[in-house]
């Protein structure tokens, strides 16, 4: 965690969110925060959730079903209000192979008044890096704002790519703070969830 200290404060444009995830988790742990703060100020959220998160653990056949319920329990935790979450059911693992899928749903989502929260694409994941980069590619086509968050790169202290990126500091208030806990507690499938989402901001590449 002493990789990255980002010492510009950010925080988004007065627009609509729209969060994308590789796999359930991935949108708490990166931008859980975020979501609860710009709920609670009555602003619309969408999830994009890309996949299942199935291949966590091939041995359990019915993993795609416990992970998706724990989203949305984690969901209900963090916000007061109800969050869309888009289900695209792509494979996990894969996700290289449907980059089409995800352009089209990414397109149907996106519009003039919104701001893409992506996965930064070098966190060190396939999945991460595939959606990572389309999401900037759809932004970018669309002229609109993105902001990505990093989930495994966190454990990487000394990686390069994240100390020479521009990252900004989004604030957490305390109940931001508790209710990003009680969140990531509802993905119980995942045995070892990456350590230092306590800090009290998260962090995203401008």
């Amino acid at each position: 965690m002493q990789s990255v200290d980002p010492q510009s404060a950010w925080l988004p444009e007065d627009r609509e969110l729209l969060v994308v995830a590789a796999h359930p988790d991935d949108e708490v742990l990166g931008a859980g925060g975020l979501i609860h703060a710009w709920t609670a100020r009555g602003a619309k959220v969408t999830v994009l959730s890309v996949s299942d998160g199935e291949a966590a653990d091939p041995k359990r056949h019915d993993l795609a079903n416990v992970r998706r319920g724990e989203l949305k329990d984690a969901l209900r935790k963090l916000c007061s209000t109800h969050v869309s979450v888009v289900r695209l059911g792509l494979p996990d693992g894969k996700l290289a192979s449907y980059l089409n899928r995800l352009r089209n749903a990414l397109m149907s989502l996106a519009h003039a008044d919104v701001t893409i929260i992506a996965p930064y694409e070098c966190d060190g994941h396939p999945d991460h890096a595939a959606v990572g980069n389309v999401c900037i590619e759809v932004a970018r086509s669309l002229g609109i704002p993105i902001a990505r968050y990093a989930v495994g790169a966190w454990h990487e202290a000394g990686t390069a790519t994240l100390r020479g990126a521009r990252w900004g500091k989004f604030a957490l208030s305390d109940d931001a703070r508790r209710a990003k806990a009680r969140a990531v507690q509802c993905f119980s499938s995942q045995v070892e969830l990456p350590r230092g989402f306590e800090r009290p901001y998260e962090a995203f590449l401008l």
